[in-house]
């Protein structure tokens, strides 16, 4: 049978056919999408799917990696960078309310809710079917993705946090037995430590002490009684060998060993800043009754999806299995979300930051970016974009940028633009992790071998160093090949098993050592007999904030930090005021894959002439062909599954001399920019061919055809903004704003990836 599931409310769902929520819960993201069919296909695909690829399939994957590679491959041609401002003219938050009732008992009060219930569900599906969920039928009806209520708002006072002693003792003896783990692993705590926390762009202060409260000001900034560990001096100044390898800062611009007594203090100050949020974060997500599940997501390119390797063997993947045991302890799931994307559909981290509140769960507590081989020229002005849109998601998440190289003795602290950035937006906790620069700090000395012609950074390179495979494949015998294809440093310009693992232990390394702070404040707290909430959260106002008032707070009680109200934000250094400031996030519609939270962009009505379309996504798609004959050996469908890389490429669309007519409901109420832009596919210049030199194609807002004239490629060149800003050619913002997308016929196929509005 055909599923109808009508997707609901955060992880409520409600099942109207014959397969269950939690049967389809591992398929979430393409739920998500509305793509049933993607899982009629996954129940009844064909056996060719698990096949090997024949040789013409072969070749095409071949031309596409060598194409992939030419996007890509470009971080050693990197100009410097600058700051990009476009001229562009100058030009309520989203709230659901719930209803709480208590039934003490008796029939008829039973037979009255039964009844209630029914009719909540019945205004609930009108509802979401008003809102662009299109319930599967058998009439070829197009699903499109859901839109989803962003704010639930909860009164913690009401309700009794379960994190109790015992799970807090729990916690902390699996998180410290992770750290030591680690420390082990990588020759004792200060080799760890440097290779796993200071090798960050920005430093971090893992100490008990390095916390701000509330009255920490200026004149307490240079209160930092572990100085030692700022020093760049150690890992060293190392001088390269004769052969090209890892390249070498001449100038770290945040080098403590170089700063005046007041630049010294500000660095101090930022370090605890980063320190404090870190900490919130993971006391938040522990004390909170309302959250059960904590979750990291990853935006990025085919680095983060993983691309040359199996999907089990990406970072994320790495990174769940890992934390997994200790936020089961307490009593917590962990999923890290990877919604990573190769070049070939033509995105790049210049339009998906847009579409980050699409593509990764709203409530996602920790995100983070990895674009390297794309960021030519400089990507300051999407990377601030990002942490100032994450500023106005629900848990106010971290931004944590993941460099798939790096150099051997900062990571990439040598740029202004990239120390601005780690300044400005410290107190939100934003920082950089470099793979190549984890490594060095270490000690090895990768320089002499470069020089006598052993580059491990090269392609195909077993090794690092310190370990000759990962951590799970030492796990297995000396004569199984995974064991040596897990080895791999870089497979090309992606890293392989063993780089990705140095990335999934440094985020894990620092965020456990987080929870451990935040574990410490917790137990202090129950042990005064201390509301545990008061530190955390701002109680008064029924749910939990951000900042609290000097009144609202106990005398006595040392406060944390607080983040500045959103409406105080600093001014942006690089992105556009007119799109940095605003108050809610991008909306965006994204029909590619995959995407982990709901539309942003509800569908009032589309033509039977437009169709969904998504690239066929076989198991052996991107997965390196070592490991490729490997699993075809085996015939294992359950390692089939876990090589399946998520990205493909899609969207809606309409075949060549087709007709036909789309319209989208813009979300007016979260339009305060008034940018409008439409993404189509697949590639970096199609835009111009498909929609600006595409006289069949047109664009009405509210019956108003826009002119073509005023419309230019951005935020890249798969995109096309038609509109810049409100009042813009006599645009103005209306009560009701709905775009028409109309083809007339004609030889050019459309396909639109994305829609987007600011």
């Amino acid at each position: 049978e055909k599923s109808s599931l009508l997707t609901l409310e955060g992880d409520y769902q409600l099942t109207l056919g014959a397969v269950t929520a939690s049967a389809l819960a591992p398929h979430q993201s393409r739920l998500n999408m509305g793509l049933f069919n993607a899982i009629d296909e996954f129940f009844t695909g064909p056996a060719a799917e698990v096949e090997m690829m024949s040789a013409s399939e072969q070749r095409e994957q071949a031309q596409r990696l060598n194409e992939l590679q030419d996007e890509e491959e470009t971080f050693g041609l990197a100009e410097k960078s600058s700051a990009n401002i476009r001229q562009l003219s100058s030009s309520s938050s989203n709230s659901s309310s719930g209803n709480d009732s208590n039934d003490s008992g008796g029939s008829v009060k039973l037979l009255l809710s039964l009844i209630g219930g029914f009719v909540a569900i019945y205004f609930t599906y009108e509802y979401g079917v008003g809102n662009g969920v299109k319930v599967s039928s058998s009439d070829g009806s197009i699903n499109h993705p859901a839109i989803l209520p962003t704010d639930t708002s909860t009164n913690l006072d009401a309700v009794p946090t379960t994190f109790t002693k015992e799970t807090l003792h729990d916690t902390r003896q699996a998180a410290t037995e992770f750290i030591d783990l680690l420390r082990n692993y990588y020759g004792g705590e200060n080799k760890a430590k440097a290779m796993l926390v200071e090798s960050w762009q920005a430093h971090w202060n893992l100490d008990k002490d390095a916390i701000l409260s509330y009255n920490d000001g200026v004149d307490d900034r240079n209160n930092d009684d572990n100085d030692d560990d700022d020093s760049v001096n150690n890992p060293g100044e190392r001088s390269l060998g004769k052969k090209k390898g890892v390249k070498k800062a001449k100038n770290i611009l945040n080098n403590p060993d170089n700063m005046t007594p007041e630049e010294l203090s500000q660095h101090h100050h930022h370090k605890k800043e980063r320190t404090t949020k870190l900490v919130t974060t993971m006391a938040r997500a522990l004390l909170n009754p309302e959250q059960t599940k904590f979750t990291i997501g990853t935006i990025g390119s085919s680095v983060a999806a993983g691309h040359d390797n199996c999907h089990y063997d990406s970072y994320e993947s790495q990174l769940e299995r890992t934390l997994t045991p200790i936020f089961a302890a307490a009593k917590m799931d962990l999923q890290v979300q990877n919604a990573g994307e190769g070049g070939g559909c033509g995105d790049s981290h210049k339009n998906q930051v847009f579409c980050v509140a699409q593509n990764l769960s709203p409530d996602v507590d920790i995100i983070h970016y990895s674009w390297t081989y794309f960021e030519k020229g400089g990507a300051e002005e999407q990377r601030e974009q990002l942490v100032r849109w994450a500023q106005h998601m629900p848990r106010r998440p971290m931004v944590h940028h993941l460099v798939a190289r790096g150099k051997a003795n900062t990571c990439m602290a040598d740029s202004a633009e990239n120390v601005a950035l780690d300044r400005t937006y410290a107190l939100y906790g934003y920082n950089a992790f470099c793979i190549q620069t984890g490594l060095y700090f270490g000690g090895h000395d990768y320089d002499t071998e470069i020089a006598n012609d052993l580059n491990r950074f090269g392609w195909q390179n077993h090794g690092d160093g310190y370990h000759n495979t990962t951590r799970y494949g030492e796990a297995l015998p000396d004569d199984d090949p995974r064991k040596e294809s897990l080895g791999v440093v870089y497979r090309n310009w992606h890293p392989g098993p063993l780089g990705f693992q140095i990335a999934s232990d440094a985020f894990a390394y620092v965020y456990i050592s987080g929870l451990l702070l935040a574990l410490d404040i917790i137990e202090e707290d129950m042990d005064s007999g201390a509301n545990v909430f008061e530190r955390w959260f701002d109680t008064s106002a029924g749910r939990r904030v951000l900042d609290v008032e000097e009144e609202d707070r106990h005398v006595g009680q040392r406060q944390l930090l607080q983040l500045p109200p959103l409406e105080k934000m600093p001014d942006p250094h690089f992105c556009h005021p007119l799109y940095c400031n605003t108050p809610h996030p991008p909306r965006c519609l994204n029909y590619e894959l995959p995407t982990f939270g709901p539309a942003g962009i509800p569908v009032d009505s589309v033509t039977d002439d437009w169709s969904l379309w998504h690239e066929p996504n076989k198991w052996n798609y991107m997965v390196g062909k070592v490991d490729i004959a490997i699993f075809k050996k085996k015939n294992d469908p359950e390692w089939f599954e876990k090589c399946t890389h998520l990205d493909a490429c899609g969207g809606m669309t309409t075949s060549g001399k087709g007709t036909g007519k789309i319209v989208y409901d813009l979300p007016v109420e979260q339009m305060t920019a008034g940018l409008v832009v439409i993404c189509v596919c697949c590639g970096k210049k199609i835009s111009e061919s498909m929609v600006l030199n595409n006289d069949n194609l047109i664009f009405k807002l509210n019956d108003r055809v826009l002119d073509k004239k005023d419309m230019d490629l951005y935020p890249v060149d798969k995109c096309v903004r038609l509109l810049k800003g409100f009042e813009e050619d006599g645009y103005e913002k209306e009560e009701k704003m709905l775009l028409s997308v109309e083809v007339l016929g004609g030889e050019t196929e459309v396909k639109i990836s994305h829609v987007i509005v600011l």
